[in-house]
């Protein structure tokens, strides 16, 4: 779910002692204010639904406290602790006081140790199931966690629950549990996967290929509350509320290669084309946000996390957001129209971010391992920004021939020039047919797509010599 693997890697290369020191040297010349919001994103990782955090800025004689949550940061005024001693020694008297949540940790999540290992307890009253009893793993291995500021910060946990064990049965994979801060103004995952599910009843392509939601809860502590306690303007802008979501568990598409990896793959593309046309437009098509799990010996693969998602008839925002994974996102939104939301999010940009699902699997990836560093190529992808993403990605196509040694499955590596030749095909046709209107002064072209132009589209892809190749079951050996 939303994680990127790049982030994770062992860097294989070591670095000399030169780059050491200098290293050190740039750390040291971080400005304070740099300096406390690393500690605060250290901080944040560590501990799990964390609600805000509070840092001290100490310049000569005055201090200021900085408040951390995933909506922003407030800053307070400066406090001279020497001409102002009597409420700088209040301050000190009021958080000497403070307890672990004063200080922005949930108290909802209970450290404990299994069998020698860091967990969490939680535990929540629930109308139909009594009191819901949660143990997340948070030492384990597949323990997905965030390192920033800002954002939904989704953490994914392995988690067993008597109450839901109860009710569902020993399920045979387990479960995850996401806890992340999803925007208060964007309808909510739930609410989507509600939508979802109705869809899937009488489509078949939406049917065992979407996440199964157990139980979730979300709490009542929106980021706006401080601001507008504080008065700060605006102060629902930009909220967030923290969700607890539990899920089957499922396995990454990354684990598999060749025709195995193109199948799940596909699958995932007939869920999403379907949603879209029945009004959920899902964007954020990411390598972590397409899985598969086994049903009656068959690899089903599922189309996760609709936490980006939204609804054709969603009063709130939708449409022109910069939602996406970047190194996924299709090169329209990665120039600046696109960052500041004057780019229309289509389908065709969901379809594009699965072409690059594709090759960032199969170029990274050898028989579902993951490559050592030297060997795998796109790693800047996942620490750019989104313009300078997509400059990289502009570069990878016009060089596309250099890729070639990364490849060892020569199919494989067959659709994917194939289907950035189809992308460019594309690209090249709707610049020509913007240089004429530009020429002819002729007003913008509406960019809504009919579902004849995303099936046109699909299409396209689906007459390439590789794919057919790769969708043609293996031939039984001639005896």
């Amino acid at each position: 779910m939303n994680h990127d693997d790049a982030d994770n890697d062992a860097d294989d290369d070591a670095d000399d002692d030169a780059d050491d020191d200098a290293d050190d040297d740039t750390d040291a010349e971080l400005d304070v204010t740099v300096q406390t919001g690393l500690y605060a994103a250290e901080m944040f990782a560590s501990n799990l639904g964390v609600n805000y955090l509070l840092n001290i800025i100490v310049i000569d004689d005055v201090m200021w406290i900085w408040y951390y949550d995933r909506q922003g940061i407030i800053q307070c005024s400066g406090i001279n602790f020497i001409q102002d001693l009597p409420r700088f020694m209040v301050l000190l008297y009021a958080l000497q006081r403070f307890e672990l949540h004063d200080w922005g940790r949930n108290k909802g999540f209970i450290p404990v140790q299994v069998e020698g290992k860091q967990c969490h307890e939680f535990k929540i009253k629930d109308e139909e199931l009594g009191v819901v009893d949660l143990l997340l793993h948070t030492s384990h291995d597949e323990r997905v966690t965030h390192y920033g500021l800002q954002g939904r910060a989704t953490n994914v946990v392995p988690v067993t629950s008597e109450a839901l064990a109860k009710k569902y049965g020993n399920l045979q994979d387990g479960m995850v549990a996401k806890i992340f801060w999803g925007e208060a103004n964007r309808t909510s995952e739930p609410e989507i996967l509600k939508k979802v599910e109705e869809i899937a009843r009488v489509h078949n392509t939406v049917k065992d290929h979407i996440p199964d939601l157990l139980w979730h809860h979300t709490f009542t502590n929106p980021t706006s509350a401080m601001r507008e306690v504080l008065g700060v303007s605006d102060p629902t802008t930009g909220s967030r509320v923290l969700y607890i979501l539990i899920f089957r568990k499922l396995h990454p598409i990354t684990k598999l290669h060749g025709k195995e990896l193109f199948d799940v793959w596909y699958q995932c593309i007939l869920c999403h084309i379907t949603l879209w046309k029945e009004g959920v437009y899902h964007r954020d098509v990411s390598a972590g946000n397409l899985m598969w799990y086994w049903r009656d010996g068959k690899r089903m693969g599922v189309l996760n996390d609709y936490d980006l998602s939204s609804l054709a008839n969603d009063p709130g925002p939708r449409g022109n957001e910069r939602t996406g994974t970047v190194p996924f996102m299709a090169l329209d939104l990665l120039t600046e129209d696109g960052q500041r939301g004057k780019v229309k999010h289509l389908y065709r940009h969901d379809l594009e971010s699965f072409m690059w699902v594709f090759a960032w699997i199969s170029l990274r990836y050898r028989q579902g391992v993951l490559l050592p560093r030297r060997l795998r190529p796109f790693d800047e992808w996942a620490t750019l920004g989104a313009i300078a993403c997509g400059e990289k990605k502009i570069v990878f196509l016009n060089t596309t021939t250099a890729f070639a040694r990364f490849h060892k499955d020569q199919l494989m590596w067959e659709f994917v020039v194939d289907c950035f030749d189809v992308l460019d095909t594309h690209a090249f046709n709707r610049r020509k047919q913007l240089l004429r209107s530009t020429k002819r002064a002729d007003k913008p072209t509406n960019p809504e797509e009919s579902e004849s132009d995303m099936d046109g589209f699909l299409q396209s892809f689906k007459n390439t010599e590789s794919w057919a190749a790769l969708s043609n079951p293996p031939q039984e050996p001639s005896h």
